[in-house]
């Protein structure tokens, strides 16, 4: 059974809203990585804020592990997912401060090997730092923000990561960081991400093409660039965005809903 699955979902953010996502059915296998793509509006985010549980639908059903959603608390669900948001913000403090939000137990050994994984460790064991070194805005760069934020969620070892790419340029090493992560995570779980970067869509196993709040089609990189007219002008667009800074031409795939990530709504 897929570990996590929308079956005829349709949601809007109020009663007399119209619905930011449609009749979705999607599974997402237990292992292998997932991309959703699609133009502005297209409900991406939507998406995910429902997977998260900070919007319920109005009708069809979500389920984890092949149990409902309504049988499991919201503290449930979400202790089976990480989610890393498109520009994650640190909290004050150090490392080690913002790595224990996952997860306050785990051992420095542990610390240390997410901290590999996204290819900071010489942030850590440079002289003077460590993982009691004080972060801030003027000692970390955007690209190792984000890394940390990612190093927390594979700390948690979720059931399903969920990853809504910065559509800001990354730099070459966070990027390939960020990359092997993904696809090593892959191996062993879960990956959902709102793709926003060619590399991204071209290494997953399955990639899922929304429009209008729908699910319009899905398959691989290669299938769907054979088949689907909307998927070339996609691409097309990540392609520009990844040559240069982004334009208003590769705003095509700004975040679903207009908002920078899921909004957490009444609990």
């Amino acid at each position: 059974a897929p570990v996590l699955e929308l079956r005829n979902v349709t949601a809007a953010y109020g009663p007399d809203a119209e619905p930011a996502v449609r009749d979705v059915e999607l599974a997402v296998p237990r292992r292998g990585h997932t991309a959703i793509v699609g133009p502005s509006g297209a409900g991406k985010t939507t998406l995910f804020s429902l997977v998260l549980r900070f919007l319920e639908p109005t009708h069809g059903e979500l389920l984890l592990d092949g149990r409902p959603y309504r049988d499991h608390t919201h503290d449930e669900v979400r202790a089976r997912l990480a989610y890393v948001e498109q520009d994650t913000p640190l909290l004050p403090g150090t490392i080690r401060d913002n790595l224990l939000l996952s997860r306050p137990g785990a051992t420095d050994g542990e610390l240390h090997r997410v901290l590999r994984e996204v290819q900071l460790a010489e942030r850590v064991e440079a002289p003077d730092e460590g993982l009691d070194a004080p972060l801030s805005g003027a000692t970390v760069s955007g690209g190792e923000r984000q890394r940390i934020a990612l190093a927390r969620a594979l700390l948690q070892s979720p059931d399903v990561l969920l990853l809504d790419e910065a559509t800001a340029q990354l730099d070459g090493l966070t990027e390939a960081a960020v990359h092997r992560c993904i696809s090593a995570r892959a191996t062993s779980g879960a990956v959902v991400t709102i793709a926003h970067r060619l590399s991204t869509v071209i290494d997953a196993d399955t990639i899922v093409v929304m429009e209008a709040g729908r699910v319009r089609t899905r398959g691989s990189h290669a299938e769907l660039l054979a088949t689907d007219a909307l998927y070339g002008e996609l691409v097309e667009a990540l392609r520009i965005s990844s040559n240069a800074e982004p334009t208003a031409e590769s705003a095509l795939l700004d975040s679903g809903t207009g908002e920078t990530g899921p909004v957490p709504g009444p609990r």
